[in-house]
């Protein structure tokens, strides 16, 4: 059956206890999330220019390969090491329970598919209302930007599937299995908030418009995880996004 929430919604399953999972303040939030935006400035600005002007490869094929190489690798790596940091400092516990891999029950799953719904309806409408009035192509970065597949061509789907499973796996697993956990310990039940902001802020390098059209899904995505304790649901999110 399903588990009782308290008032504040976000005691479904039992949350991370202080002496098992350590906090991590706005400083220590800002320091990852900020490397993590640099990583993607220079994956974005530096590393997909300057291999496509070499290579002559397109530069979404780029995007793709620099997006693992330079920014999903390095993210992952110091995701891993915190959590080393923690099992050496002895703070024991399931895996599972400590980045809210819990297998989803009914309640997980309506709250993914309602939660990717309601970024869909509210980013669909922010970029409508963006295109409308600068233009569509204001909301696709200039990295991202390729020719309809075609014969010849569909090979770039095989290039996609990894860069897909590491952003979005990688992502998921970095900043709501690990971090938020963390954020939790620090600014409880608002914690999904900082996340949020700082998920926003890591897409810096995006143009402005995109950033616009992000903040549903930067806002709601870790609320639901929050809420529901579950990393999955944050997973289908963004995949489904």
């Amino acid at each position: 059956g399903e588990e009782p929430l308290t008032a504040n919604g976000f005691e479904r399953r039992r949350g991370p206890e202080p002496n098992r999972v350590p906090p991590l303040g706005l400083v220590g939030s800002a320091a990852l999330f900020g490397a993590g935006a640099l990583l993607l400035f220079l994956t974005t600005r530096v590393a997909v220019p300057a291999f496509a002007s070499a290579t002559g490869a397109e530069t979404v094929v780029m995007w793709f390969l620099e997006g693992v190489m330079v920014r999903s690798r390095p993210v992952i790596v110091t995701a891993a090491l915190l959590l080393y940091r923690e099992r050496r400092s002895g703070r024991a516990g399931s895996w599972g329970a400590r980045l809210w891999l819990h297998p989803m029950n009914g309640g997980d799953w309506l709250w993914a598919l309602g939660g990717l719904a309601v970024v869909g309806v509210l980013t669909g409408g922010i970029g409508s209302a963006l295109g409308a009035l600068a233009g569509k192509s204001t909301l696709h970065p200039s990295f991202m930007a390729f020719e309809p597949l075609g014969p010849g061509r569909y090979w770039i789907l095989a290039a996609w599937l990894p860069f897909f499973v590491l952003n979005i796996v990688g992502e998921e697993f970095v900043w709501r299995s690990v971090v938020l956990p963390r954020q939790e310990v620090a600014f409880g039940e608002r914690a999904w908030l900082v996340n949020g902001i700082l998920w926003l802020l890591f897409h810096a390098a995006f143009p402005w418009q995109v950033l616009v059209t992000l903040v549903p899904i930067t806002l709601i995505l870790p609320y639901v995880v929050q809420r529901r304790r579950s990393a999955w649901a944050g997973v289908i999110i963004h995949a489904g996004f």
